[in-house]
């Protein structure tokens, strides 16, 4: 079976994490597999992967007529058995132009709130009825990364027969929680230590003095709106006012990184944010961590999450999406409102006054992601949705020719 991936980010977000998860499993072996994607970081790491990528234009753009003549064309040369889009509209009405079956894979909510956090209001009938004569046409089956998507795609108006609930999962090899390393641990302590004075800064540079009760807390996104750190950078400036030793590093890069600096500026807390840019060694990075927070006000599943609960750290949360499915209030971690960094503060201080609790929550947010989370059952369970859709199509085609043969 010949699978064309199309998806048309530059960097890599939690689309092309997805994508790069999926193939590298053991269940994509029998897969022959093609990924139609422009250049940029994320060309970069399929390329390394040696996986098959084929460039194309539409740099971080889902549909233009150019985009959908250029793909066309692509699968007319490759003429691939079932093409999967990751928010790629061209991609869709290319493969459907071709009689190519379809899979697609919804990352994020279809209600997006706007810049001040409002969810538009559900879909009107007349709305839903068009939406499920869209999703018809354009695809045979979407897959949606969470209960939260499953649910959001539903009330727009999609059948729920055409939904397959596929959790995204991860890797889980890279993350080693602080309790699992081996016994080397002197010299990972002092590694740890080496990066966590890069990532909060030195003493000299109005880092944590005191080893003993430095705190670092962090998050790695794209710095999008999406994501709400401004909502972050007003939570550290209250959780400073109680716990003066803590620190916040924000990783990543996005639209939104000259404005940050300056709400940093703006808020004072030059010495207590540190911005390290693009994150590449994301196990790395979460190793120098005591908590994780993700302030967004919309998610699918998000892998950082999913990532942050693989090295055992506890996570701080807004209720978003399909957060609540990975992050149990109380068990593995926290849950707030969103857009509201008081009660977000409050979250984090507890966990920073409580570092047993803080552990029991890491612990239990590992044994969590192991169980629930593994991205070899996400890879199974995708492939047997590929080959569903072929099989259907086949018969499809088998009886279409009796009945021409009659």
């Amino acid at each position: 079976m010949k699978v064309l991936h199309v998806i048309t980010d530059t960097n890599i977000g939690g689309a092309g994490r997805y994508l790069l998860n999926l193939l590298s499993q053991p269940a994509f072996k029998d897969v022959e597999g093609l990924v139609a994607c422009p250049e940029g970081e994320l060309a970069k790491r399929l390329d390394a992967m040696d996986l098959r990528r084929i460039p194309i234009s539409g740099r971080d753009v889902s549909h233009s007529r150019r985009l959908t003549r250029e793909l066309g064309n692509l699968m007319k040369e490759h003429k691939p058995d079932l093409v999967h889009t990751h928010g790629s509209l061209s991609g869709r009405i290319a493969a459907r132009l071709r009689g190519i079956p379809v899979v697609y894979t919804k990352h994020n909510l279809v209600r997006i709130p706007d810049e001040s956090g409002v969810v538009p209001p559900k879909a009107s009938a007349a709305r839903r009825l068009l939406n499920r004569i869209v999703a018809n046409v354009l695809a045979d089956r979407i897959i949606a990364v969470s209960q939260g998507v499953q649910k959001d795609l539903v009330e727009s108006g999609i059948k729920p027969a055409m939904i397959a609930t596929i959790p995204n999962g991860i890797d889980l090899t890279p993350y080693v929680p602080r309790w699992k390393e081996s016994a080397a641990k002197p010299a990972q302590d002092k590694r740890r230590a080496q990066r966590r004075t890069t990532a909060a800064g030195s003493p000299e540079q109005g880092g944590a003095k005191d080893s003993k009760r430095g705190f670092l807390i962090g998050t790695v996104a794209r710095l999008h709106r999406q994501k709400a750190l401004d909502v972050i950078l007003e939570a550290a400036r209250l959780v400073l006012a109680s716990e003066p030793a803590a620190r916040f590093v924000i990783g990543g890069t996005g639209p939104l990184e000259d404005k940050l600096k300056a709400k940093i500026k703006e808020l004072r807390l030059e010495p207590y944010v540190k911005m390290p840019g693009f994150v590449s060694d994301v196990p790395d990075f979460l190793s120098t961590l005591d908590v994780y927070v993700l302030s967004s006000d919309y998610e699918g599943l998000p892998l950082a999450v999913l990532e942050a609960m693989g090295a055992g750290l506890p996570v701080v949360s807004t209720a978003v999406g399909g957060v609540p499915e990975a992050v149990v209030d109380g068990l593995t971690g926290m849950l707030v409102p969103p857009r509201q960094p008081k009660v977000l503060a409050q979250a984090i201080v507890r966990l920073l006054v409580d570092p047993d609790l803080a552990r029991k929550m890491g612990i239990a947010g590992r044994n969590r992601a192991e169980e629930l989370f593994d991205a070899k059952v996400m890879a199974e369970k995708t492939v047997k949705v590929y080959r569903r859709v072929v099989a259907r199509k086949r018969r499809k085609g088998i009886s279409a020719a009796d009945d021409d043969g009659d």
